[in-house]
């Protein structure tokens, strides 16, 4: 428990220095041209799907897809994701997971909003047949330039485990979450995502880490590497998972 009293301390401890630091008017831009990127308002989002099959020997499959909409208005944000996995050797099934996600934002000004999220996931190999939460807290961004953006979010809320044995476990849980983009080019990024519920009987990480190029028009092609960390995970079971992809996106 005192490792999360540290990272709670820690997270709270940074909010207030970025709150102090948007009062005295500092602002976390490149000095050579000061840009600040402006957040139209209408939907953005994008769709993408990879697959991978093999025959001979041994006959495998794998499916993977997600989907990400924002809606930017001019008080609110709107944010939605979905995701799929799938995976299949010779006849037996290795691997299916799902997400589901919704966050709404509240803008105080440009740069800080208040937030509450709700997740949802569904994994029948990893122990944890459901896990759900809802969390309400404070997010800042604390860099915007026309290369790089970043975004810090804590807050507190609860969270659902159903077991793959039945067993029901409710708790309450702190939330840490980083979001990071950096732009190598009007054609090309790299994205940096990291999200922390830790309670009392559970921890959970799951970080992104992608790079996307663009092929032609609206599609792209994006590399990533998921990991999924429980600290006590049902008997058995691992306590990290990983997942490579390659998906062939689709940006509207």
């Amino acid at each position: 428990m005192k490792y999360k009293i540290i990272v709670a301390t820690a997270l709270l401890t940074f909010s207030t220095n970025s709150i102090a630091a948007g009062e005295t008017g500092q602002r976390y831009t490149r000095s050579a041209d000061s840009v600040v990127i402006t957040q139209e308002q209408g939907w953005s989002g994008s769709v993408g799907v990879g697959a991978l099959t093999t025959s001979g020997n041994s006959e495998t499959t794998n499916a993977n897809a997600d989907f990400k909409a924002k809606l930017e208005q001019e008080t609110y944000r709107h944010n939605f994701i979905g995701a799929a996995l799938f995976a299949k050797n010779d006849s037996e099934k290795t691997a299916e997971k799902y997400l589901l996600g919704y966050k709404i934002d509240y803008k105080l000004n440009s740069y800080s909003y208040l937030f509450a999220d709700f997740r949802a996931e569904f994994d029948e190999f990893s122990g944890f047949d459901r896990q759900t939460s809802e969390t309400v807290g404070y997010g800042r961004r604390v860099m915007d330039s026309a290369s790089d953006t970043l975004d810090l979010e804590a807050g507190v809320g609860l969270r659902q485990n159903k077991l793959s044995t039945g067993e029901t476990e409710n708790e309450t849980v702190l939330r840490g979450a980083v979001d990071y983009l950096h732009r190598f080019s009007e054609t090309s990024e790299f994205h940096q995502g990291l999200l922390v519920l830790s309670g009392e009987d559970n921890t959970s990480i799951d970080t992104v880490s992608a790079i996307k190029a663009h092929i032609v028009g609206n599609l792209a092609l994006e590399a990533a590497f998921k990991v999924k960390h429980n600290t006590a995970p049902p008997a058995d079971k691992k306590e990290t998972d990983t997942t490579t992809s390659l998906s062939l996106v689709y940006g509207f």
